[in-house]
């Protein structure tokens, strides 16, 4: 038996909202992980092409680091208030348009004008990506229950391998077109068609499977004077750390192929290679998820240990091309492998059942709310600074901080 497999077995015996078979459960969780794939090819394609989109638009260093994380603006608000849609809509409705929403944008994405129109195009796929982000993680935490960490590590996977061929296909296509932006017009059409899919193919009772503890309308079963408030000290600390973790990894995605070509004169193909590898190691996912759940609170302090090490390695001394994928990897491992769905987990298990959406909505906002300043404020200090100091204060550094707030997190509350 497969591990997908024996999550449908766990799922099946919780209740009669969990009654996929082996087989249809397979099928969903490879749909909606394929859906979430275009997701991170959309985001992480745009900073491999950005030579050549500098080269088109005349790009500063600062202009180009915004350009390239401006999307997060939309995902931190919209993310702040998917809790919101998620009380009021089907989460069918909302995957599949939020799914339509940023393949959209990504698609007139070439048609930009300028500096300002091509930051707005950006920015409005960030709506799409908070939508879609919010309801898978609320299905497969809803739908899981418990073992949510390792399916939401499964989700992460897909979202890895997405990040890994998204680089290198945006750069070969690019390469074979002569254009970087066939690779957005390709990307654009497939993610929308991948919607259609999705509206399609996946079952209402996997997609607005409820966790027990409330029912379908969100209705707790107890007092109300059960409720813990959403806003616990737990839930604040994950998500400031969540969002120092994101910092680490706006900063690095915005401009780390940039660095590579510009600094120690790989090739774009090259870079965009190394920065693929930072999916590769987010496939790493489907273990990690299963590992957060079971190492606790020791994993966390020891994988932000090895975050920070990776994260000042990355832009001070290594030059070889191998050393660079293989630190790649080990980010990729440590941010999307390791720590998105730990985060995610615990800080959907700090909050009452009845409150997932909202605490999903907590989880996103920490993450995503620094990314709208990351690459502008790193490519700003590279400007001033040179590249390592701004690495430092921009990637390094955040991950260190992470360590002390956590350690004022209480990890015996986590239901």
């Amino acid at each position: 038996m497969n591990s997908l497999e024996s999550y449908a077995v766990q799922a099946a015996a919780v209740g009669p909202a969990r009654k996929l078979s082996n087989t249809s459960l397979v099928f969903v969780m490879i749909l909606l992980g394929v859906s979430y794939m275009f997701n991170a090819m959309d985001r992480q394609v745009f900073p491999a092409l950005l030579g050549g989109i500098r080269a088109t638009y005349g790009l500063t260093l600062a202009q180009s680091g915004f350009a390239s994380t401006v999307f997060t603006i939309n995902v931190a608000v919209f993310g702040a208030i998917c809790g919101w849609f998620l009380a009021r809509f089907k989460r069918r409705s909302i995957l599949v348009g939020g799914l339509i929403g940023y393949s959209l944008f990504t698609l007139v994405t070439p048609l930009a004008e300028g500096f300002v129109s091509l930051s707005v195009y950006r920015a409005l796929t960030g709506v799409g990506e908070a939508l879609q982000i919010a309801t898978i993680f609320s299905c497969v935490g809803s739908y899981f229950g418990r073992s949510r960490g390792a399916a939401m590590g499964v989700m992460q996977a897909f979202f890895g391998f997405g990040a890994l061929i998204g680089p290198i296909a945006g750069t070969r296509l690019g390469a074979w077109f002569g254009s970087w932006q066939m690779p957005l017009y390709i990307f654009g059409v497939a993610g929308i068609l991948i919607a259609i899919a999705v509206f399609i193919l996946i079952p209402s009772g996997f997609i607005e499977a409820v966790e027990p503890g409330s029912d379908a309308t969100g209705t707790i079963h107890g007092k109300p004077e059960e409720i813990p408030r959403l806003l616990s000290r737990n839930v604040i600390l994950g998500s400031i750390s969540f969002a120092l973790v994101g910092l680490a990894f706006f900063s690095y995605s915005s401009l780390y192929a940039t660095f590579l070509h510009e600094t120690l004169h790989f090739s774009p193909i090259a870079a965009g290679s190394a920065l693929g590898m930072y999916g590769l190691g987010a496939m790493g996912a489907v273990v990690g998820g299963w590992a957060g759940d079971r190492l606790g609170k020791m994993g966390v302090f020891a994988g932000l240990a090895i975050l920070a090490a990776v994260s000042f390695t990355l832009f001070n001394g290594a030059s070889r091309p191998l050393t660079h994928a293989a630190l790649s990897f080990v980010f990729g491992l440590m941010v999307s492998g390791f720590f998105y769905a730990r985060f995610v987990s615990i800080i959907q298990r700090s909050a009452h059942p009845s409150q997932i959406g909202y605490a999903v909505s907590a989880a996103m906002a920490g993450f995503y709310i620094s990314g709208p300043f990351a690459g502008f404020l790193f490519g700003k200090l590279a400007e001033m600074w040179g590249w390592s100091v701004a690495a430092n204060v921009m990637v390094f550094a955040p991950p260190c901080v992470a360590i002390v707030l956590m350690s004022f997190f209480d990890f015996s509350r986590l239901r």
